[in-house]
């Protein structure tokens, strides 16, 4: 507990360093790192991290996504995902989630973990909170052709009731689009 409220101290931080018109920026990890095409760290099968601090309703895509799911093996990426306090968190998985069998995807918020292995499909869900913590880890193996995933993440103020069902639904045909080009993140403008 004590470590995640580090976290969610250190994303508020990090959120002055956010440009007011961008959904997220790219954490500074102090490592050397070579540029992506997106102009953001890439990670690289040598294990370098990824950091991402997000202030808006995003999809995150795993690297290579559009390269038929080709993230690298040893990857470790986390997101921190901090959005208006008025608001709930929905999670949101794309209907052909896959990942390979000795990865890992986990979720912390102030009250709950959910962590997802290997070939368990991740279900959506009401995360009750507006700050997430999202670590995507990948063994030492190579990803077999086509282990790609995207996890959307909406804003819903506490004042509106929508199901999560009729969140995911809204926010689907945006998902199933792909990221554009070799990005990692994008903004929803559907939700």
């Amino acid at each position: 507990m004590f470590s995640l409220r580090y976290a969610v101290l250190a994303a508020l931080a990090l959120g002055a360093l956010c440009s007011v018109t961008s959904n997220y920026c790219k954490r500074d990890t102090g490592y050397t790192y070579s540029l992506a095409a997106n102009g953001w760290d890439k990670c690289d099968s040598n294990g370098l991290a990824c950091c991402y601090y997000v202030n808006g309703s995003v999809v995150i895509y795993s690297h290579g996504y559009n390269n038929n799911g080709s993230y690298n093996a040893n990857t470790h990426c986390e997101y921190i995902i901090d959005i208006n306090a008025d608001c709930n968190i929905v999670m949101c998985i794309q209907m052909d989630f896959s990942m390979d069998g000795g990865d890992s995807i986990k979720i912390r918020t102030m009250d709950m973990s959910i962590d997802y292995r290997g070939d368990k499909r991740p279900y959506n869900a009401n995360l009750n909170s507006n700050s997430a913590s999202v670590e995507f880890q990948s063994d030492s193996s190579e990803p077999p052709a086509g282990s790609n995933w995207a996890m959307g993440f909406v804003c819903i103020p506490d004042t509106d009731y929508r199901s999560v069902c009729e969140v995911c639904d809204d926010i689907a045909d945006e998902m199933n689009a792909g990221p554009d080009g070799d990005e990692v993140v994008k903004a929803i403008t559907s939700a």
